[in-house]
């Protein structure tokens, strides 16, 4: 039954011995299988995210840096309040003549206020 050779033997043994004394010990505290394993997630993933967003700011940080003013702006054209009327009134349907319609409703949503008075 023995093989011919016995010196792997008291290593798979003591393999043995260790997966058994960890069995035994996390089937008793199924914290250390299940919560422990669990919260090092979360708190290694807080990490890499805390590193990976620090990263992304300092990246954007310098670039804006390297920009001078002229370039961080967009240009800017000078308000002429003719010249928006004209361009508004060419864009559309828009003839200047126009008045607030009201827009009928549920008689439910009107606000009575003598409706409790009574």
């Amino acid at each position: 039954m023995h093989s011919g050779n016995n010196d792997h033997e008291p290593e798979a043994w003591t393999r043995i011995r260790r997966q058994a004394r960890i069995h035994r010990i996390t089937s008793r505290h199924p914290f250390l299988s299940v919560g422990l394993p669990f919260l090092v997630a979360v708190v290694g993933g807080s990490f890499v995210l805390l590193l990976t967003q620090e990263t992304k700011y300092e990246v954007r940080d310098r670039r804006i840096q390297n920009l001078s003013m002229d370039e961080a702006l967009p240009p800017r054209r000078k308000f002429d309040i003719q010249e928006e009327y004209f361009r508004m009134k060419s864009k559309g349907d828009w003839s200047g003549s126009w008045e607030p319609k009201r827009v009928p409703r549920a008689a439910e949503d009107e606000p009575v206020f003598d409706r409790y008075d009574k």
